[in-house]
C-alpha cells in the first residue's frame, strides 16, 4: 500500500511539475510576442520540448521561449510523423457551421462523400486539382470561390463571372480545366468577399484547401488516388 502510495505522489508531482512548465512558458510567450496569438500548449514525447500551435501551425520550444523549431516531429520506429497527425487534429473545423448558402453545389454520382473546397480560379495548383476531381466520383463538393488577389488580380472578376454564370459549376470547370474565359453576363450579387472573411477566420493561407466529412483539412493539390484513400478514411 505504502508503494502505491508513494507511486501515485510521484505522479501527481510530476504531473503538477509539467502543467507548471507549460504555465511558465505560456507566461513567456505572450510576455515576449504580445502580438501572437497562442492558441494551444502541449508537451511532446521529447523532454522539455513543448508544441505551440499559432498562426495556424505547429512550433516546438522549451519553456523559456527565446528559440523556435520549426518541422516535422517524427518517431522513426513507428515510423509516424506527429507533427502532421497533430496538425489534423488541431486544423479541423466543424463543417456543419460552414455557410453552404455561399457555395456552388456539385453532386457526382450519388454523392454520399463531401468534399469542403476553397479555392482560386486563377491559381494553378487549384486548376490541377480540379482536373484530378473529374476522377473522382460518387461525391459531393461545395466549392467556395476564394479569389487571392495579392497573388492573382484578375481572379475576384472571374469569381464573380463564375458566381453569375447560369450553370455555375460548368463554368468553373470550363475554366479550370480548358481554360474558357466565362461569357460576360450582367452582373449580379455574389459571396465572395463573404467567403474571403470565412476564410480568413479559418485561417486558410492558401489554395486549394479543402476540409473532409470529419472536419480535416488538406491543403494543396493532390492526385486522385490520394484523395481516394483520403475519403475512404473518413469515418
Amino acid at each position: 500500500m505504502k508503494a502505491w502510495l508513494s507511486t501515485l505522489a510521484l505522479s501527481l508531482i510530476t504531473l503538477s511539475s509539467a502543467h507548471a512548465d507549460i504555465k511558465t512558458l505560456e507566461q513567456n510567450l505572450k510576455t515576449k510576442y504580445p502580438e501572437i496569438t497562442v492558441k494551444s500548449v502541449h508537451n511532446t514525447p521529447v523532454k522539455d520540448i513543448y508544441e505551440v500551435y499559432m498562426g495556424g501551425r505547429i512550433v516546438y520550444t522549451n519553456e523559456d521561449a527565446q528559440y523556435f523549431f520549426v518541422g516535422n516531429l517524427i518517431d522513426l520506429k513507428q515510423q509516424q510523423n506527429l507533427t502532421e497527425a497533430r496538425e489534423q487534429v488541431l486544423n479541423r473545423i466543424d463543417v456543419k457551421a460552414l455557410p453552404l448558402e455561399q457555395a456552388i453545389k456539385h453532386v457526382k454520382g450519388n454523392g454520399e462523400r463531401v468534399i469542403y473546397l476553397f479555392s482560386d480560379p486563377d491559381c494553378p495548383y487549384c486548376q490541377h486539382l480540379e482536373k484530378e476531381f473529374k476522377n473522382i466520383d460518387n461525391v459531393t463538393i461545395y466549392l467556395f470561390l476564394y479569389p487571392i488577389t495579392r497573388l492573382h488580380p484578375n481572379a475576384a472578376t472571374v469569381a464573380d463571372q463564375i458566381w453569375c454564370a447560369k450553370d455555375q459549376y460548368q463554368t468553373w470547370q470550363d475554366y479550370m480545366i480548358d481554360k474558357k474565359q466565362p461569357a460576360k453576363i450582367k452582373a449580379c450579387k455574389t459571396p465572395i468577399e463573404k467567403n474571403i472573411q470565412l476564410a480568413k477566420k479559418l485561417e486558410i493561407d492558401g489554395t486549394p484547401t479543402f476540409f473532409l466529412k470529419d472536419g480535416r483539412r488538406i491543403s494543396g493539390s493532390l492526385e486522385s488516388g490520394e484523395i481516394e484513400l483520403l475519403l475512404k478514411a473518413v469515418k
